[in-house]
Order: structure tokens, then C-alpha cells, then sequence
């Protein structure tokens, strides 16, 4: 019965909703019937709509949806100068790692090699300099080449 009353009641709503007229009467056994056209001969009363809930807040005004914009415009130029920078970081890591490599193989490829000094004038490697340019380069590709 009352699964009956709960059914005619969210009927009502719906209907109610559709702008369609909605009216109330007693049925025979005594509970309350819902319907858009009443029974012949039985008093029913009309049901007025719940009026349309209104927004509590005013429609933003035209500065305040500038102001939203130009923070989106901000995140969104933020996200491009963050993604240029890694793409950037990327690239510089990319070339480190190259350099790191190539280094390497000449090194480790034998004989005494000749290093060009801050000065501009050239010297050879001795092997503990060599050595050191070896583990120098070793951890350089390490560290750029993940």
C-alpha cells in the first residue's frame, strides 16, 4: 500500500513538472489517489506546482568571468612553459649523454690521448688522469643516460 502511495506521489512529481495539471481525490477504500484527470462524480482537489526552486547566487558578472578566464589563460601558459622546460631538460640530458658516451669510447679505446687544456695548448694523458676522465664519464652517463 504504501509502495502504491510512494509510486503515485513521485508520479505526481513528474508529472507536476511537465506543466500538466495534477489533481487529489479520496478512492473508495480511503486512500489518497493522484491523477491528471480525476473519476467522474468524486470531488477532487487541483494540486498546484511546487514553484521552481530559485538560484541563490546572481549570474557571475562580466568582470568576475574576465577573472576566471584570465586565471585559465594563466594555468594554461604555466603548463606550456612547464612542458617546454622539460622538453628542453630532456634534450640537454639527451646530448649530455651523447657527449658522455663518446667520451668514453675514446677513452677506453687504448693508447695516450691528447686533451686540449683550459689555455688551448694540448697534453697527453697520463693514466691516472686518464683513469679519472674514465670514472668522470662513467658516472656522466649514469647520470644523463637513464
Amino acid at each position: 500500500m504504501r509502495a502504491a502511495n510512494l509510486f503515485s506521489v513521485l508520479f505526481l512529481l513528474a508529472s507536476a513538472s511537465a506543466g500538466a495539471d495534477m489533481y487529489k481525490w479520496t478512492g473508495a477504500d480511503g486512500t489518497p489517489q493522484f491523477g491528471q484527470y480525476p473519476p467522474a462524480g468524486v470531488q477532487a482537489e487541483r494540486l498546484k506546482p511546487a514553484p521552481a526552486p530559485r538560484s541563490t547566487s546572481a549570474p557571475p558578472s562580466a568582470q568576475e568571468q574576465l577573472k576566471v578566464l584570465n586565471q585559465r589563460l594563466e594555468a594554461q601558459n604555466e603548463e606550456k612553459a612547464k612542458a617546454q622546460a622539460q622538453r628542453e631538460e630532456a634534450e640537454r640530458r639527451q646530448i649530455n649523454c651523447e657527449n658522455a658516451r663518446n667520451n668514453l669510447q675514446r677513452l677506453s679505446s687504448g693508447g695516450n690521448r691528447m686533451v686540449q687544456m683550459p689555455d688551448g695548448s694540448y697534453q697527453r694523458l697520463d693514466q691516472d688522469l686518464k683513469q679519472k676522465q674514465l670514472e668522470t664519464n662513467r658516472k656522466a652517463v649514469k647520470t644523463f643516460c637513464k
